[in-house]
C-alpha cells in the first residue's frame, strides 16, 4: 500500500532532518512505536509527569488550524473569548456533582480568579517581547532545579478560617453566582462560556493570525504518526524519544503474561471504542485494562482476536471464567 506523503512540518516537530526521505522516516517511527511504556499501561500512571509538556505537540492539519485562525479573527471582532458550549450527557453529570459539592466550586471560582489577575498582570507589561513571553510561558526549569511536593492524598479542603472576612464573603458570592449559571447551565442544556478578551490576549491573537500560513500545515496526518500521541496530554510520549533498548525495548518490556505490541494495544483501544466490553463504561487512559477473551490458563493466546477492553473491576471479577 502506498503511504501517505509526510509534510515537513511533521518531520521537524519529530526532529527528523528535512532531507531525509518519507520511507527512512517511515522506517525509523514505525520501530521507535516499538517500545512501550510499562508504567502508562501497566501501573497507570505517567512517569514523565509535567516533563511531557516538553515533548513535541504534531502541527495542526490545515483545516482545523484554519478554522481556528477565523475563531481568533472573531473572538478580536467581538471582544470575547470563549463560546456558547452545548451540554453532553457527562458534561450534564459533572455539573450536578459540582452543584452537591462547595469545595469544587470554591477551587472553580478561585482559579477563575487568578486566571483574570494572571492575564490583567501580563496586561500591563509595557516591553511587547516580555508580555507575549509571559503569556506563552517557558520551559521548565532543569531537572536537578526542579522540584514537586509528593501528593498526601487527601483532597485540600477550605473553610472559613483559612480567609479574611471580607474576602470569604466575597467568595461566598462567587460561589453562589457558579452555582446560578450550572443551573441555568442545566435547564437550557447549554453554558456561555464567554467573557472579555484581555489587551495580552488580544495582542497574541493578531500576532498568530499575521503569522498564519495554510502551506505551513499539513492536510492530514498520516496514522502511525497519530499512535504516538498520549490521548490525556496531545503530545508526542516521551518513551518513543528516550526509551533505551536495554530498558524499553520491546523484548524486555512485557503487558501482563503475554507480550502485546504498541500498534495492538492502539488497534484494541479504537476497535472497542475506549469501551469495557462487560459493563460499557467508556474508560479514560488510565482505567483500560486488556482482557483475554479465552483465559491464558485455557489455552488463550494473546492475539488482537483474543483481547478485549474491561475496566478493573469488570476484569477482576471475570476471574478465569470464559464469557464470550
Amino acid at each position: 500500500m502506498r503511504k501517505e506523503p509526510i509534510h515537513q512540518s511533521i518531520k521537524k516537530r519529530l526532529g527528523f532532518p528535512e532531507d531525509e526521505t518519507d520511507n527512512e522516516v517511515y522506517r525509523d517511527w514505525k520501530a521507535r512505536l516499538k517500545r512501550v511504556c510499562k508504567p502508562c499501561w501497566e501501573l497507570k500512571y505517567c512517569p514523565y509527569g509535567p516533563f511531557i509538556e516538553q515533548s513535541p505537540i504534531l502541527p495542526g492539519e490545515r483545516a482545523g488550524q484554519t478554522e481556528h485562525v477565523e475563531y481568533l479573527k472573531s473572538c478580536i471582532e467581538t471582544g470575547t473569548v470563549g463560546e456558547i458550549v452545548a451540554l453532553d450527557v457527562q458534561l450534564r453529570q459533572d455539573y450536578e456533582d459540582w452543584l452537591n459539592d462547595d469545595q469544587i466550586l470554591i477551587e472553580q471560582v478561585l482559579y477563575e480568579w487568578m486566571q483574570f489577575e494572571h492575564y490583567d498582570t501580563i496586561s500591563s507589561i509595557k516591553n511587547d517581547e516580555e508580555r507575549l513571553a509571559a503569556l506563552l510561558g517557558k520551559n521548565l526549569p532543569p531537572i536537578h532545579e526542579y522540584r514537586i511536593e509528593f501528593d498526601e492524598g487527601a483532597p485540600r479542603t477550605y473553610s472559613k478560617e483559612d480567609f479574611t472576612p471580607e474576602f470569604w464573603e466575597k467568595l461566598q458570592v462567587g460561589v453562589a453566582e457558579r452555582k446560578r449559571k450550572l443551573r441555568s447551565a442545566l435547564n437550557d442544556w447549554k453554558i456561555d462560556q464567554r467573557r472579555p478578551i484581555e489587551p495580552a490576549r488580544r495582542e497574541m491573537f493578531q500576532e498568530m493570525i499575521a503569522d498564519f500560513d495554510p502551506d505551513n500545515h499539513p492536510e492530514s496526518i498520516p496514522s502511525i504518526f497519530r499512535d504516538g500521541e498520549c490521548s490525556i496530554f496531545g503530545h508526542i510520549c516521551p518513551v518513543f524519544f528516550t526509551a533505551e533498548i536495554a530498558t524499553e525495548s520491546e523484548m524486555e518490556r512485557r503487558l501482563g503474561r503475554r507480550q502485546l505490541r504498541f500498534e495492538t494495544m492502539m488497534r484494541i483501544v479504537r476497535r472497542d471504542d475506549y469501551r469495557c466490553q462487560h459493563c460499557k463504561k467508556k474508560l479514560r487512559d488510565d482505567e483500560v485494562e486488556f482482557d483475554h477473551i479465552i483465559p491464558v490458563s485455557k489455552g488463550g493466546s494473546s492475539e488482537e482476536h483474543n483481547m478485549r477492553l474491561t475496566c478493573f473491576d469488570c476484569n477482576r471479577d471475570k476471574s478465569d471464567d470464559y464469557t464470550p
